[in-house]
């Protein structure tokens, strides 16, 4: 089976915006038949989140972030539905996510790395899992609970104020503050 797919062509550098060329569209070929345990997913969504940039230079090697390879298939977090099912686990029309989801129309994988989402818990909107629900989410809720020491009392003010910033500051800021309003 034939399926499209976004490779690494060339690193941009560390301090030079990413361009068109340094990326490349390919046709792949992907193996018909299914080993047990494994699913084909179609892909329905990936992100595009900032931490991204990261993963396209060999100097942000160290971090917990994984690196892009030259030639080889881009990865995020992304959101597919599984197609065929060999597994015991997930079956056919199950909707999935996955940290490290190829950048490329259908996927075939083991299946451990993928979460079982529930589309009526976002009205059907999947890419919420990828936003508010996803790791975009848990950093900006995670920054206010566990960073911030956000509790109600005398330093609710100066976190409030705090937050404020943030929100002028960056797209992220308003998704914490999004979050911290029920706090403060």
């Amino acid at each position: 089976m034939k399926v499209n797919r976004i490779v690494l062509a060339s690193r941009p550098g560390i301090d030079k915006e990413p361009m068109p060329e340094n990326f490349r569209l390919e046709e792949a070929d992907l193996k018909e038949e299914l080993s047990d345990g494994q699913v084909l997913a179609k892909t329905l969504y990936l992100s595009m989140d900032p931490y991204l940039r990261y993963c396209m230079n060999e100097e942000s090697a160290g971090s917990y972030l994984l690196i892009w390879k030259i030639s080889e298939v881009l990865f995020s977090n992304g959101i597919g539905v599984i197609e065929q099912s060999r597994s015991n686990q997930l079956k056919v029309g199950d909707i999935v996510s996955d940290f490290n989801w190829p950048w490329q129309t259908k996927c075939i994988s083991d299946g451990s790395s993928l979460k079982k989402l529930d589309p009526n818990l976002v009205d059907g909107h999947l890419s919420h899992y990828l936003g508010l629900l996803g790791s975009t989410g848990l950093t900006a809720l995670l920054s206010i609970r566990e960073q911030g020491h956000v509790t109600p009392g005398p330093n609710q003010r100066r976190w409030w104020l705090a937050v404020l910033l943030v929100v002028v500051v960056h797209w992220l800021g308003r998704l914490v503050a999004f979050l911290a309003v029920p706090v403060l």
